[in-house]
C-alpha cells in the first residue's frame, strides 16, 4: 500500500478512536441527549485537509525511504544468496550445505526482525508517525472542543461512525473554518 495512503488511513483511524472514546467515555451524555445539542464531525476529512498533515505525511515519506530502501537492500542480498546457494548446493559438501542454510536461516531472521523493529507494531516508523501526528490530532481536538463549548454543544461524534446524521448536525465545515482550512 502507497505510505501515503497508510499515512492518512492512520489519521483516520485514530480521529474515529477519539470520536468512540468520547461516545464511550460519556454515556450520561447519550441518555441526556434529547435535551443537549448533538453534532457530528468527519475528522478524517479535516486530518486530511490541514496544512500539517501534509508536512507530516512529506516528513514520514523522508523518515521511511532510507529504511525502506535497507530492506528492499536486505531482501535483495538475501534472494541472491539462496539462489547462489541452490545453484551451488548439489557440488557442496554437506557439512557446508547445513552451514550455508544455517547463514541464510540467519539472514532471513535478520530481515524479519528489521522488518518488525522498523515497520511493525510499535516500530520506528509507527513511533515517528505518532510523534508528527499527535500535535496535529490535539489541534483538531482542542478546536473541536472549543467549537461545541461555544455553540453549547454536549456531544459531538464522529460522522463515519453515525448511521444516518442530517446535514445541519454535520459540524465539519464549521471546524475547518476555525483551523482557517480551505
Amino acid at each position: 500500500m502507497n505510505y501515503s495512503k497508510r499515512f492518512v488511513n492512520a489519521s483516520r483511524r485514530t480521529a474515529m478512536a477519539l470520536a468512540m472514546s468520547f461516545v464511550l467515555a460519556a454515556p450520561q451524555t447519550f441518555a441526556a441527549q434529547s435535551s443537549e445539542k448533538v453534532g457530528v464531525v468527519d475528522s478524517g476529512k479535516i486530518l486530511e485537509r490541514l496544512p500539517e498533515t501534509k508536512q507530516a505525511e512529506a516528513g514520514m515519506k523522508a523518515f521511511v525511504g532510507p529504511l525502506q530502501q535497507e530492506l528492499e537492500r536486505m531482501q535483495q542480498n538475501y534472494q541472491k544468496a539462496v539462489l547462489a546457494y541452490r545453484q551451488q548446493a548439489g557440488s557442496m559438501t554437506k557439512p557446508a550445505r547445513d552451514q550455508k542454510e544455517k547463514e541464510l536461516t540467519l539472514q532471513g531472521q535478520a530481515i524479519e526482525k528489521y522488518q518488525q523493529e522498523k515497520f511493525g507494531r510499535g516500530g520506528v516508523v509507527d513511533r515517528k508517525q505518532q510523534e508528527l501526528l499527535s500535535p496535529i490530532r490535539q489541534k483538531v481536538l482542542s478546536s473541536i472542543e472549543s467549537m461545541a463549548q461555544k455553540e453549547g454543544y454536549g456531544m459531538i461524534i464522529e460522522k463515519n461512525v453515525s448511521l444516518f446524521v442530517t446535514p445541519e448536525l454535520d459540524l465539519t465545515f464549521k471546524v475547518m473554518n476555525q483551523l482557517n482550512i480551505k
